[in-house]
């Protein structure tokens, strides 16, 4: 479901990790914001891509039989979704306003009407499929041309179907349609998220938007069903988002690239504390393999507070473990290995789960050390428990991980800490887990 060039991406993001023993260094990275939404059938992504591989892996997919879902374009790169579809495509790049104003009547003219619009550095991109009936697209709106405009069309009968903007200027598409339409400019991701969660309850659903300067313009339609959304996410997250997704029958309803990128997760303890990680992902000669293969194992003396690496609701714990078996050591009546499968081999544990269905697992923690119930709902960066040496562990440390729709212990997915951290053994990992509640 996934490009090749994307599991490149992720084998030069861990390349990045800087040398045993020392700290991790910020990564800067293009960020991804999407929606999903209800669908079947195949879908194929990718990101990265300069003019020429776009143009290249666009002409095989459509001989494939795919089309152009989504487009974006960020300093010059692409990144693009596939969906099924069949007819005629056409799409151009680099193009000013008046080439694009000249190509757009051609292709109206030809029964096409615009799908997707972007601007980058000033230039236009576009893609066209077969429609009929009206189309009218404006750019160089200020904030205020742009309400006066689309109220003027919503009064018509028309909806926005596509939005972008450059520079503060507005530019979007309407077409024929009916029923509510809302929007708002000018949003932090807070409040996108927030605007979201009250039009989702109202029956409305994310059907565009438009990023810049780290500020978030969306539109919301009448919709129903099941909707994601993500945003500033670094390319792990993203890919692991996506693939959970897509095997809950979602698929990628549009895609958008920003100039910020954060990771899903923040380390589980106090903001400015550096700890080891005494073993990272794919570790073919410990433990981290197989459905541990994204795991993280960070070693801290016991008692140390842990944190909420993201908002959730307390799901599972245990707490009243006393016992552990360090397996380096040799068994004795004092160090005995627990039953295969036992919930001991955790020690005493906590489970988060998260917006999207992911959980977050914290394992090894100190007897009666749990500060949270099940139930409550915590903050992000909001002290859940202490650290401890409970379950099978050969000394204290925290071993903590991120499963996807789980309730059982499983398979671990790929992430990404802070500034899209992916920390391997031998690091010393520096947290900035804080809120205004738990600074």
């Amino acid at each position: 479901m996934h490009a090749r060039s994307l599991r490149g991406a992720l084998s030069a993001l861990a390349a990045l990790s800087i040398l045993a023993l020392q700290p991790i260094a910020a990564v800067a990275q293009t960020g991804y914001a999407a929606v999903w939404r209800p669908g079947t059938g195949t879908q194929w992504w990718r990101s990265g891509m300069t003019v020429d591989e776009f143009k290249a892996q666009d002409q095989t997919y459509f001989n494939q039989g795919l089309r152009i879902q989504s487009l974006a374009i960020r300093g010059g790169r692409f990144a693009a979704v596939w969906r099924p579809g069949d007819g005629a495509q056409w799409w151009r790049s680099g193009m000013t306003i008046d080439e694009f104003k000249a190509q757009d009547q051609t292709y109206f003219n030809q029964g096409m009407r615009l799908t997707a619009i972007e601007i980058d550095n000033g230039r236009f991109a576009a893609v066209w499929r077969p429609g009929s009936g009206a189309q009218w697209w404006r750019s160089g709106m200020t904030v205020d041309e742009f309400k006066a405009q689309d109220q003027t069309y919503f009064n018509q009968g028309l909806r926005l179907t596509a939005i972008e903007i450059d520079n503060g200027r507005f530019a979007a598409v309407w077409r024929p349609g009916s029923g509510a339409q809302w929007w708002r400019s000018g949003m932090t991701g807070a409040e996108l998220e927030a605007q979201d969660q009250t039009y989702f309850s109202q029956g409305l659903r994310l059907t565009a938007m438009a990023i810049e300067n780290d500020r978030y313009t969306a539109v919301w339609q009448p919709g129903s069903g099941t909707q994601w959304f993500s945003h500033a996410r670094c390319l792990v997250d993203f890919k692991t988002e996506d693939t959970a997704y897509f095997n809950r029958g979602l698929r990628l309803a549009f895609i958008k690239l920003q100039g910020r990128a954060v990771g899903a997760y923040r380390y589980p303890w106090k903001s400015g504390e550096s700890h080891t990680v005494g073993q990272g992902n794919n570790n073919a000669a410990g433990s981290h393999n197989g459905s541990q293969s994204f795991a993280f194992d960070f070693t801290m003396p016991s008692g140390t507070q842990l944190r909420a690496a993201r908002a959730g609701t307390v799901e599972w714990l245990q707490q009243n473990q006393t016992t552990s078996y360090d397996p380096t050591k040799p068994t004795t009546a004092s160090n005995t290995p627990f039953p295969n499968g036992s919930l001991q081999n955790w020690g005493n544990a906590v489970r988060l789960r998260h917006v999207g269905g992911f959980t977050s697992w914290y394992f090894h923690l100190q007897t009666n050390g749990v500060l949270v119930r099940v139930g409550d709902t915590v903050q992000r960066g909001q002290p859940i428990a202490t650290s401890g040496n409970t379950g099978r562990t050969s000394g204290p440390h925290l071993h903590f991980q991120v499963q996807a729709d789980s309730t059982d212990w499983g398979q671990s997915v790929a992430i990404s800490f802070g500034d899209c951290q992916v920390p391997t053994t031998g690091t010393s990992a520096t947290s900035n887990n804080a809120n205004a509640n738990f600074p």
